[in-house]
Formats: structure tokens, C-alpha cells, sequence
């Protein structure tokens, strides 16, 4: 049995419509598939039950992605599958040509080991994509609002580009690698910590990031005055950046970032406010 899971806040509120689109497609290449609302049973509990030989998939993108991961003690046995919906999908990006995919099913299994995590505020979050510190995760932080105002209609792009012409006060940002001499860089527009090469909507942002290397890549943008920083953003997003004075470039296993001012800060688009300082590491 193929077990499909959804959230039905997801698309906007229309995730139970978009699982039964894909049941719908799903049943010519799988009879025996059924519906599950994620937001009605414990992961946990959940998995416990299934046989053996039952397969999950989850419908959505990365906010899904980052919903289970978070969500499971530890990774099941059963094999796990994306069945790609709704707009965001860097991990798909990422690994697109290399995964396993058969009927629209994305094999999961081989990406959810060994997963990097991130201490803030006090908490753990495993992550599969990347973080955002910095304008990005303000850009979120602005996002997040206007959806609560029942906004729909949003634009990233054009969120970032009126905080970076705008409000938005770069920060002194000191960087730890792997418990190294920190590196003091003023001026930051963001410093991320990366496990893919894509976070924001198939932005660029680490073109040399490696998932199974065992090591994280954090990247700095910082110095540039606005109107420059605005201008080079599309090379940002498609990873021009690299080899630039500045953009700096950081690898290893544990990476602690602070800025001297709080920030907005995501992790695989999940928000998080005021934040100050973050450590990410992966064993």
C-alpha cells in the first residue's frame, strides 16, 4: 500500500484538492494508494503502524520536507517518496538527474540520513536545504506577515528589493568554523549556512555545496554598497558570485554565525525572528 501524505493548509488551503489530483494520477500506476491528512496523526505514531512493506509519500515541496523531518524521531524504515506539489521545491532542484524517481515518486530515503541541524534560540531543527540570515530571512519575516493579513499574491523577489533599497541595515557578522579563529566581516547583507546549492526559490546561493560530503558551506555577502549589491543580485541567484571579493566562501562540519544586531533568520523557509546568532553542524 502507498500511503500519500498531505497537508491540507498547504497550496494556499488547497492541499486536500491537490491530493486528490494526485490520487487520482497516482491510481493508474499504483491501485492500492490512499489519503492521509498529516495534520490528523502523530508522525511518530503513525509510522509505528505501517508494515514493512508500506511506502509513504509525501505530497508538497520544502516546506513539507522540512514539516517531516521535524516531526519523526528518527527516520523509518519504509520507503519514503516525494511526490513534488504547490511552488517551492530547491531540494528537488538539487538533486534533479541523480535521484530515483518512478510514476512521479522521488525516493527519499538516500537524503534524509544524516541530516544537518541548527541550534537557535534556544531550540533544534533538523534542515535539508539551507538557512537564510540576513536579508533573505527578513524577507521572510515580511512574507509571513502578509500572509497573515490573508495576502496571497507574494513576491519574493520584490520584497527583498525594497528592504535592500530600504529599511534593511546591513550587520557586522562574525563567523566560527569549526572552532577556528572567528572571522569578523562588516557589512553583511546575509550569511547563510548551506547543505544544498539552492535555497529562496532556486537561487544559486552555494554552487559548490555538496550534499553526502559530510560538510556544510556558509556564504557571506557583504561590503557592497546597495545600489551595487542590487545590481549583482541576478548573478546571486544563479551563482556568479563565486571567486567575488564580496562573497565569502566558509566549509566545515560545525559553523557558528552572530550578527551584532538581531535578524530574521529561515530554515528551509520555516521563519524565525530576532535571532542573533545560530550554530549549524552536521556529524
Amino acid at each position: 500500500m502507498l500511503h500519500l501524505l498531505y497537508n491540507p493548509f498547504a497550496d494556499g488551503g488547497h492541499g486536500k484538492e491537490a491530493a486528490n489530483e494526485a490520487i487520482g494520477k497516482l491510481k493508474a500506476v499504483r491501485p492500492e494508494v490512499e489519503a492521509v491528512n498529516s495534520s490528523d496523526v502523530d508522525l511518530n505514531e503513525y509510522f509505528k503502524k505501517l508494515g514493512k512493506d508500506d511506502e509513504v509519500a509525501l505530497l508538497g515541496g520544502d516546506g513539507t520536507l522540512n514539516y517531516f523531518i521535524n516531526h519523526v524521531d528518527a527516520m523509518p524504515t519504509n520507503r519514503i517518496y516525494l511526490y513534488p506539489s504547490g511552488t517551492g521545491n530547491d531540494f528537488l532542484n538539487d538533486v534533479r538527474g541523480e535521484i530515483e524517481e518512478k510514476d512521479g515518486l522521488y525516493l527519499l530515503n538516500p537524503y534524509l540520513e544524516n541530516l544537518p541541524v541548527i541550534e537557535v534560540k534556544g531550540k533544534t531543527y533538523r534542515f535539508i536545504n539551507g538557512i537564510g540570515f540576513g536579508i533573505d530571512g527578513e524577507c521572510c519575516v515580511v512574507a509571513e506577515e502578509m500572509k497573515r493579513r490573508g495576502e496571497t499574491k507574494i513576491n519574493y523577489s520584490g520584497i527583498s528589493v525594497k528592504l535592500l533599497l530600504g529599511p534593511y541595515k546591513p550587520r557586522t557578522a562574525t563567523v566560527k568554523v569549526d572552532g577556528k579563529e572567528p572571522i569578523v566581516l562588516k557589512k553583511a547583507y546575509l550569511a547563510s549556512v548551506m547543505h544544498g546549492r539552492f535555497y529562496g526559490g532556486n537561487m544559486k546561493i552555494a554552487p559548490n555545496q555538496k550534499r553526502g560530503t559530510h560538510t556544510l558551506t556558509a556564504v557571506v555577502v557583504h561590503k557592497k554598497m546597495r545600489i551595487p549589491m542590487l545590481l549583482a543580485f541576478p548573478g546571486l541567484t544563479k551563482g556568479n558570485h563565486l571567486g567575488k571579493k564580496w562573497a565569502k566562501m566558509y566549509t566545515g562540519k560545525c559553523i557558528e554565525i552572530s550578527f551584532d544586531e538581531p535578524c530574521g533568520l529561515q530554515i528551509d523557509g520555516e521563519v524565525v525572528e530576532g535571532v542573533t546568532s545560530y550554530k549549524a553542524y552536521i556529524k
